[in-house]
């Protein structure tokens, strides 16, 4: 005698069922990887507005008035008097497309020092608001050359640069004015 083996075959409803499922999520998957991808290469590639007149003189204004009660109270500690100098020398404080060479031989550009204010401080990156950290300027890029205000060096304001697209910081300079010190001259014109 002679046994057939009867094997199950799913039922159409189920294969239909899970088809559709499959169907869902790969759809759900799709739209958001439009939506990410589309909006990484917008901001990627689309051209920055240029800054109004009235944009530019209140920056400049919020540069040339640095704001230290207010930080100070901020941060609950007393900003080092070397930091207030610095904001001092309006013709560095004013430049913009500055290259700084450090000890190491390194060469950083500087698209322009930030104001030190409550503003700036709540436009840096999330990472460096975690601690103490003095924001001093910016690169093209977006990334920050800041001062740790907190620390065993920090009354020698060492400066270090936070580079956002791996969260991570590296020091520039032991000293704001060994960073200081590196600054290139301006040239002619």
């Amino acid at each position: 005698m002679v046994r057939s083996i009867k094997t199950s075959e799913p039922k159409p409803t189920m294969q239909i069922f899970l088809i559709a499922v499959l169907g869902g999520i790969g759809f759900v998957v799709l739209i958001v990887a439009v939506y990410v991808g589309g909006n990484w290469l917008l901001l990627r590639f689309k051209k920055p507005k240029v800054p109004s007149a009235e944009s530019l003189r209140r920056y400049r204004e919020r540069l040339l008035n640095p704001r230290w009660a207010e930080l100070e109270e901020y941060l609950g500690q007393s900003i080092p008097e070397r930091i207030k100098q610095f904001y001092t020398n309006t013709e560095i404080i004013r430049r913009l497309d500055i290259r700084v060479n450090n000890a190491k031989g390194t060469t950083y550009h500087i698209a322009q020092f930030l104001p030190a204010d409550i503003e700036t401080l709540d436009g840096i990156w999330p990472d460096l608001k975690e601690s103490a950290n003095f924001p001093l300027a910016t690169d093209a890029f977006g990334d920050c050359f800041y001062i740790p205000l907190t620390g065993d060096k920090s009354e020698q304001c060492p400066v270090m640069c936070y580079h956002h697209d791996g969260s991570d910081s590296e020091s520039v300079s032991t000293s704001l004015d060994e960073f200081l010190n590196g600054i290139e001259k301006p040239g002619p014109g």
